[in-house]
């Protein structure tokens, strides 16, 4: 049943506010409902203010307000609650005052509750925001120490790059610098190991005998070798001492590491700075840089400002300066780790210099005693000669290969060729001990199995570690030719028609432990236009090859031969030689039986029926 509960004009609004709180109150509506349904009353009595009329009814547990009249339009207002139901009531409702004072209580209870709420809200925020804030501080933090820690990660892994790359470079270096015995070769590699990747220009600085330091850049690329024979050069004298301009002028008594070194000419004129002098003086590293305050030096370092950065590092070793290395940057500066890299390099490059040298010193000296010791050849009217020396282009395979020819007083011709194992100035010494020796039993002998006999005794007991191969013919002027053979390659003979023969036959080595053993002898007979070619294994020998194939390339090489004897010796070198490089020296002799001269003949008034003047070099 419906039930007015107030009636009224809405300028009463504060009976008409008392009315509802007390309705609610009694309805048994929840303090928050109450409080919104009494807003939105208030807000409609002031909307219709002041010709609006208020009329509060109850039905069914609602409560409903409706307000009419004024410029907005009719309004109503539904509260659904819960409780025993409005009780009748005539005229202003009892205690309306107090319940709207309760009401009002509960609202300021409720606005104080909400307040502490919202402080403790705020409190709440404030701390959350604080904590955030602390929290994204602390990330941030952890963030910048993550950032620098992978920095330095980086850094700390580049720096390790580089220096496994400078000392993988530094191996390298070293290994490269170390396979050349020639310091032209050293300084070459240096340049293209180090420019321009490490430095924009290096040079080396040495000292030619007591003169001043001299530049030594890169030199150009060596072409190609040709055979002279293959060049059609000019032969000459194998027995003249040897004038190269490369080879290295040291002071006798120190071929090791002595401040004179001979070079070719440099590449390039030039005055040392003064960096330079003063490391080659001082013996310690010289820096120029341009950058201020980085001119601290430690160490036996030196450091002053200068106009470009280098580097001069003095080349030491065995305790003598051979020269400077002066790199100049690529980068603005030279770093600590390549000062350091520098230093080691200079070490390296001191050192592949000091052995070249030595190996190119000794190399000359035995090269010039062996070419001194190389015979001329005997002018004998039945019979002409000649003969080819070749040193070795490579190392110190030098010194160890010889021949000989002469006449005795009774008419005979001894031919010889050996080999002596072993390279260099004490191989060069032992053959001519043999050669000398060979001279002196060959003057007598019956044949020259008894020459390398005696030849072979004397060796195993005076020099009972050393060996040597040989190769002996005595030829009669009835046209014999009886041989021996120690250990030696066979000599090959060329008959009249073209055919060649291996003269085979050969006994042990001259040296070895057999002392009471004989070397024996063989025998054949020259007939006029017959040639035969004595020769060394440094003419037949290669590594991918066996010395039979080697043999038989010298057969079909000596078949296709024509012209003179000089034709042939130098058409033999180039179809041997000229497929790789020799890494040993060669000596080829070649006599041929000439035919005997009519009655009234004069044996010298044609060249070409007598002996060559000496060995020649092809």
């Amino acid at each position: 049943m419906r039930q007015r509960i107030y009636d009224g004009p809405v300028t009463e609004a504060g009976a008409a506010l008392a009315c509802v709180a007390d309705a609610a109150v009694r309805l048994g509506v929840a303090a928050d409902e109450r409080a919104r349904f009494l807003a939105d009353v208030a807000r409609a009595l002031r909307d219709h203010h002041p010709a609006g009329t208020f009329e509060l009814t109850a039905e069914d547990h609602r409560l409903m307000a409706v307000i009419r009249g004024g410029t907005p339009p009719e309004r109503t207002i539904t509260l659904a609650a819960v409780g025993t139901g409005p009780r009748p009531i005539d005229g202003t409702p009892a205690h309306a005052g107090t319940a709207l004072l309760d009401h009002l209580i509960e609202l300021q209870t409720l606005v104080e509750w909400s307040q502490k709420e919202l402080e403790q809200t705020n409190k709440g925020v404030v701390a959350l925001h604080a904590e955030l804030a602390e929290n994204t501080e602390r990330l941030r933090e952890a963030s910048d120490l993550q950032q620098r820690s992978l920095r330095a990660e980086r850094t700390a892994r580049a720096a390790a790059d580089a220096a496994r790359s400078r000392l993988a470079f530094l191996a390298h270096a070293g290994s490269t610098l170390s396979e050349s015995l020639d310091h032209e070769t050293v300084l070459a590699r240096l340049h293209s190991l180090t420019v321009p990747r490490y430095a924009s220009a290096v040079t080396v600085w040495l000292v030619r005998g007591s003169g001043p330091l001299e530049p030594y850049p890169a030199p150009p690329a060596p072409s190609t070798a040709t055979p002279p024979s293959a060049a059609g050069a000019p032969a000459t004298s194998a027995a003249a001492p040897s004038s190269s301009a490369a080879a290295p002028a040291v002071a006798a008594g120190t071929p090791s590491s002595a401040a004179a070194v001979a070079a070719a000419a440099p590449a390039s004129a030039g005055t040392p700075s003064p960096y330079v002098e003063k490391a080659y003086v001082s013996g310690r590293v010289q820096r120029a840089t341009v950058a201020r305050g980085d001119t601290d030096a430690g160490g036996d370092l030196d450091g002053r400002p200068g106009r470009e950065p280098l580097l001069a590092l003095p080349l030491i070793s065995h305790g003598v300066t051979l020269g400077v290395l002066e790199a100049r940057a690529a980068a603005p500066s030279f770093g600590t780790e390549d000062i350091a890299m520098f230093r080691e390099l200079a070490r390296l490059t001191a050192a592949a210099i000091d052995n070249a040298l030595r190996y190119e010193h000794e190399r000359d000296v035995a090269e010039r005693l062996q070419r001194a010791m190389l015979t001329k050849l005997p002018p004998a009217a039945r019979l002409e000669f000649t003969a080819r020396y070749l040193p070795a282009e490579a190392g110190l395979n030098v010194g160890g290969d010889w021949y000989d020819a002469f006449e005795r007083p009774d008419g005979d011709v001894i031919v010889a060729v050996g080999d002596v194992t072993g390279h260099g100035l004490q191989a060069a010494a032992l053959m001519g001990q043999l050669r000398t020796a060979l001279r002196a039993y060959a003057m007598d002998a019956e044949g020259p199995g008894e020459v390398l006999t005696r030849m072979h005794r004397m060796l195993s007991h005076l020099q009972p570690e050393d060996l040597a191969t040989a190769v002996l013919a005595h030829l009669s002027p009835d046209g014999r030719l009886r041989w021996s053979n120690a250990g030696h390659p066979p000599p090959l003979l060329r008959a009249p028609d073209g055919s060649v023969t291996v003269l085979d036959g050969h006994d042990f080595l001259l040296g070895m432990p057999f002392e009471k053993a004989t070397i024996t002898e063989h025998g054949t007979r020259l007939t006029p236009g017959c040639a035969v070619i004595f020769y060394t294994d440094g003419l037949i020998e290669r590594r991918d090859a066996s010395l039979d194939h080697g043999i038989e390339r010298l057969a079909a090489a000596f078949r296709s031969a024509e012209g003179d004897l000089d034709h042939i010796a130098d058409s033999v070198l180039n179809a041997m030689l000229s497929d790789s490089v020799r890494e040993d020296d060669t000596c080829l002799l070649i006599f041929r039986a000439l035919p005997e001269p009519a009655v009234g003949e004069v044996l010298d008034a044609d060249p070409a029926l007598v002996c060559r003047d000496g060995a020649t070099e092809a």
